[in-house]
């Protein structure tokens, strides 16, 4: 499993749902979304900042998060949805510096 953590804001229509509803759910529906692409919803937060909501999830690849997205975003409740992927730094610097050491730079 990768962690993955997705950032949103909600659309003036989701808002509209919040006030019309004050004690919906959301995290359980995230839950559901989530689980249906074989991730794990690890935190759910509203947040104050350009961001509405911050979720972090355990997801089996890219693409499967990228599908609950893209569904999510589908039905017109949020907007400028971000997944941002958790990485390992000291592989990927790793590979950097063998990378660097297979390559000449122009003029060298």
């Amino acid at each position: 499993m990768a962690k993955f953590y997705m950032m949103a804001k909600y659309t003036p229509e989701a808002l509209k749902g919040f006030m019309s509803k004050p004690s919906d759910d959301r995290k359980a529906a995230v839950n559901k979304l989530v689980e249906s692409v074989g991730g794990k919803v690890l935190t759910f937060d509203i947040v104050r900042g350009p961001y509405d909501l911050i979720i972090s999830v355990d997801g089996t690849d890219f693409n499967s998060v990228a599908g609950a997205k893209i569904a999510v975003q589908s039905t017109g409740m949020v907007s400028d949805a971000v997944i941002l992927e958790a990485v390992d730094m000291t592989e990927i610097v790793t590979k950097a510096g063998t990378a660097l050491g297979n390559y000449s730079k122009p003029g060298g």
